[in-house]
């Protein structure tokens, strides 16, 4: 689908006075990951279950604390998962890229949402309850499996990220995050080169990294020394992802 199409759907989904026809709903689920698992007839059928919503830039789209009632599709953008750390500040924990859902947790948990979404630029979100997600899980198998693969991969890769700060130093612990944000939110350059598509602040890289500001900041100068990275207005610029990804072998 076109960037013009895509800023269609936005328009239309946040005009006051409209109400998204099920045209635009499926095309906006048509942009999610599972969406290959359908057919355009399932995929009308689908559409009656969800609501599309746009959230402005830093705008919360579900609060930690909330009940888990909600499962959103994230059409377009990138949005933030953060936690409350020990100072009563929002943490950084992870960067979601275009296509995936989030708040599947709802499906395991019955207890508060411990996660805030927060939206990191303008996005547009398709989201379905919990009583109409659970209704359709039988007729729709296909989709029960790949939640549950989301699932897991979720949990796995924070299963990494927890031995990582275990046993890894805090340099290794910055290559593993720039390069798993260069895969799923980055773009290849024409040199080759890949830049990750967020402008985020020393301190959110920290709070990924499971360190310090100063610390993390001292090592993403070493990266540039070495000519692996480069900073410009808080975009990081992978030069070579293999050497980078290296490191943390």
């Amino acid at each position: 689908m076109s960037t013009t199409q895509d800023a269609r759907i936005i328009e239309r989904a946040t005009r006051k006075s409209h109400v998204p026809s099920s045209v635009e709903v499926v095309e906006a689920l048509a942009k999610l990951e599972f969406s290959h698992l359908f057919d355009y007839l399932s995929l009308k059928k689908l559409a009656g279950h969800f609501t599309l919503k746009r959230y402005a830039h830093r705008s919360i789209i579900h609060h930690g604390g909330d009940e888990r009632n909600v499962v959103f599709g994230l059409v377009q953008g990138y949005v933030k998962v953060m936690c409350t750390n020990r100072e009563g500040e929002l943490a950084l924990l992870d960067v979601l890229a275009p296509g995936v859902l989030f708040g599947e947790d709802l499906l395991y948990s019955e207890t508060p949402r411990d996660r805030t979404f927060v939206a990191y630029d303008n996005v547009i979100v398709a989201s379905i309850s919990k009583e109409d997600l659970q209704s359709l899980l039988p007729e729709y198998p296909q989709l029960q499996n790949y939640i549950f693969r989301t699932t897991g991969e979720r949990l796995r890769r924070a299963e990494e990220r927890l031995i990582t700060l275990a046993l890894e130093v805090a340099q290794v612990r910055l290559a593993r995050v720039l390069s798993e944000l260069a895969l799923r939110c980055g773009t290849v350059q024409e040199d080759g080169s890949v830049r990750i598509n967020l402008k985020l602040p020393h301190h959110e890289i920290a709070d990924m990294v499971g360190s310090t500001r100063e610390s993390v900041n001292g090592h993403l100068r070493e990266l540039r020394r070495r000519g692996l990275i480069d900073l410009q207005e808080r975009c990081v610029t992978i030069h070579d992802l293999l050497k980078l990804t290296a490191i943390t072998e």
